[in-house]
């Protein structure tokens, strides 16, 4: 089936989408779990009988990366997230916290906030509350995230 567009001018799309990300988003830190990082071990040490002392062979490192994210702070007074399918209840509603954010990313980003567990930027951190739901016109050119506040 031919297409009502052609590939000249979805390039043309995708390209002009990549010039809106890149002049609207800014950097965030992303935090996965600390890593456990084993430290040189002790010749004194025996595996059978156990202790050798008290030495530690073993420190935890935290990984974290940095995103051009856009963030889009959702409000909540007049927002609500709800599953508007033929099946559910149109009255099932989300209602998120206050200072609530959409972000989105590449797919760079992507694949690091996807096993991440906090998102940090203007100086709040922030709960990762959802999967990247894949955005774009002709492909998966982002994915936005939905974050709450974590109270720290």
């Amino acid at each position: 089936m031919p297409s009502l567009i052609n590939q000249k001018l979805m390039d043309q799309v995708s390209l002009r989408l990549a010039d809106l990300h890149d002049t609207f988003s800014r950097e965030i830190t992303v935090y996965k779990n600390a890593k456990r990082v084993a430290i040189a071990s002790s010749p004194t040490f025996n595996s059978i009988y156990g202790n050798s002392g008290a030495t530690n062979t073993s420190e935890y490192q935290t990984v974290s990366a940095t995103f051009m994210a856009r963030v889009y702070y959702l409000k909540m007074d007049e927002e609500f997230l709800s599953n508007n399918s033929a099946d559910t209840d149109p009255q099932n509603k989300i209602i998120m916290p206050n200072g609530s954010v959409k972000i989105v990313v590449d797919p760079r980003g992507y694949l690091f906030i996807k096993e991440a567990r906090k998102v940090e930027f203007d100086g709040i951190t922030f709960s990762i509350r959802s999967d990247g739901n894949p955005i774009g016109l002709f492909s998966n050119q982002y994915y936005e995230f939905l974050l709450t506040p974590i109270d720290e």
